[in-house]
């Protein structure tokens, strides 16, 4: 039995929680050593010259930060806070590990920052990312579909009627709808296809109400918007 689980790759270490016992080590490494640089920075300018640096590199940081990932929303929120409070800890430590230790404390600096979790993270990511590039392939040369709503779940593709058979209401629906799919295209050519379809639908509308669509482009007319109001409000006028 115990020459089947060692065949079977029962007895070998977890690889995932290896990975993690090693980010873990390097965790709190990094935590020693920036408790060490903060006491011998405190040690060589004072608490007051210690706590007016972390206070203006986390400053700087946070402005830098919040320029960046201030788009996100409250998603950002966790993440400018966790780097603008490392940042202003991190950096005195490295300089005063540096002013006492002198080689040797520039060697750990480098060694700590080139091993941080959060850089190796970062590196891993996009060797993944890379690894893990779609293959866009050609679009066969069939007609292109449209979106429509299931009774019980998420849009789906199904063949598109002749545009011309649509009325002005489900044109201007099927335009809205495709905005929805082209936000959620997983691939390149997919979303090529829904650009390509909401071209014919703005062709559409430009051969039923060249007025109308021109209102509503020249109204500041957004990729999701309603573009029906002002097809009707031209008919209106026209008639």
């Amino acid at each position: 039995m115990s020459e089947l689980r060692r065949s079977s790759g029962a007895d070998l270490p977890d690889p995932g929680t290896s990975r993690s016992t090693s980010r873990t080590i390097r965790s709190w490494c990094l935590y020693l050593a920036t408790t060490i640089g903060l006491v011998c920075a405190i040690a060589t300018w004072g608490l007051v010259g210690v706590v007016i640096s972390v206070v203006v590199v986390a400053m700087a940081t946070a402005v830098v930060a919040s320029s960046m990932w201030g788009g996100d929303g409250r998603v950002a929120v966790a993440r400018v806070v966790r780097v603008t409070l490392g940042a202003g800890l991190m950096t005195p430590a490295a300089v005063g590990l540096i002013a006492v230790a002198k080689v040797a404390g520039v060697l750990v600096v480098v060694i700590l920052a080139l091993t941080t979790p959060a850089l190796t993270s970062l590196v891993q990511a996009r060797r993944k990312a890379k690894g893990d590039r779609p293959v866009v392939r050609p679009e066969p040369t069939t007609p292109r579909d449209s979106v429509t709503p299931l009774a019980d779940g998420p849009a789906a593709i199904t063949p598109a009627p002749e545009l011309s058979s649509l009325g002005d209401e489900a044109l201007c629906l099927a335009w809205r709808r495709s905005f929805r799919l082209l936000e959620t295209a997983p691939t390149a050519a997919e979303r090529l296809s829904v650009v390509e379809k909401r071209q014919q639908y703005l062709d559409e509308l430009h051969r039923r109400s060249p007025e109308g669509l021109a209102a509503w482009l020249a109204s500041g007319a957004r990729a999701s918007g309603n573009p029906l109001p002002y097809v009707d409000d031209a008919r209106r006028r026209a008639s």
